[in-house]
């Protein structure tokens, strides 16, 4: 919460997370619109960068083909772990600015079905992880 006014809610939950020695080893964000997905970024180590990037075949065939390194989102910025993996959700950004901080960026304005696919792309990923595990 609060991302947009410090990214409050972001560093209290990685404060708490410090603070009660918790070690998280994943951390997944979606933050830039509803649109189509088109692949994630990518914040690992080079080994688990590498393992993550082979199973971008598996995405490929629905257009979901842009596995890159880099940023992945705000909110989980903060998190820091011994050995974390980030990603975070990269839709087509076309129309983007369209509906950011518009009069129209409202959740009526989302297209439900973009959002659907999004979603499954997102737990397709997390079933991987799930499935494969990090290094």
């Amino acid at each position: 919460m609060n991302e947009e006014n410090g990214n409050g809610g972001g560093r209290k939950y990685a404060e708490l997370a410090e603070k009660n020695k918790e070690n998280h080893i994943f951390a997944m964000e979606s933050d830039a619109g509803g649109f189509s997905p088109r692949g994630f970024s990518i914040e690992a180590d080079e080994s688990n960068f590498t393992k993550i990037s082979n199973w971008k075949t598996l995405f490929e065939p629905y257009l979901i083909h842009k596995f890159v390194e880099g940023f992945t989102g705000v909110d989980i910025a903060p998190l820091k772990s011994k050995q974390i993996v980030k990603i975070g959700l990269q839709p087509d950004s076309q129309r983007y600015f369209d509906y950011h901080h518009a009069s129209n960026d409202k959740f009526d304005a989302v297209n439900k079905r973009e959002l659907e696919l999004g979603a499954a792309t997102m737990a397709a990923m997390l079933y991987l992880i799930d499935k494969y595990g990090i290094d």
